[in-house]
């Protein structure tokens, strides 16, 4: 079972809603290690987008990235090759309005991720109904 923690920055709720909310035929990518947590996200999410897939590692999801070209990515930081937040910089180069999440257990790397250009940081484990309220999906 995944739980997410809410995002206490008001601020920060009030954009990931609207971000998704504008969302509505756009296309989602997520990496994540976790071949369940990506059905799950995928599952919850799709309603809400044209496009949705996942990869489970840093090298095949690139690659999905550039042939899918999606609006938002949701991108874990512990990751079989490599480390999500190490690589912001190297999708945002790829789609300069792409919107990053970083889900991460470790949510003393929040800092760090926003500094290197992560729209969202949202800690492990994952809570949909939390979720479901942040964005307001029905």
């Amino acid at each position: 079972m995944y739980y997410f923690y809410n995002i206490n920055d008001k601020d920060q709720q009030i954009l990931l809603k609207s971000t998704l909310e504008e969302m509505n035929a756009h296309s989602v990518l997520i990496i994540d290690d976790e071949k369940e947590l990506c059905l799950l996200l995928e599952n919850f999410l799709a309603k809400k987008t044209r496009a949705i897939d996942f990869s489970n590692d840093l090298e095949s999801g690139v690659e999905k990235f550039k042939q899918m070209n999606p609006d938002l990515l949701i991108l874990d930081h512990n990751l079989p090759d490599g480390n999500g937040i190490d690589n912001i910089k190297l999708f945002k180069n790829l789609n300069k309005s792409l919107r990053i999440i970083i889900i991460s257990a470790m949510s003393n790397l929040r800092s760090e991720a926003l500094e290197k250009g992560a729209d969202y940081f949202i800690e492990k484990p994952i809570s949909f109904s939390q979720l479901k309220n942040i964005l307001a999906m029905e």
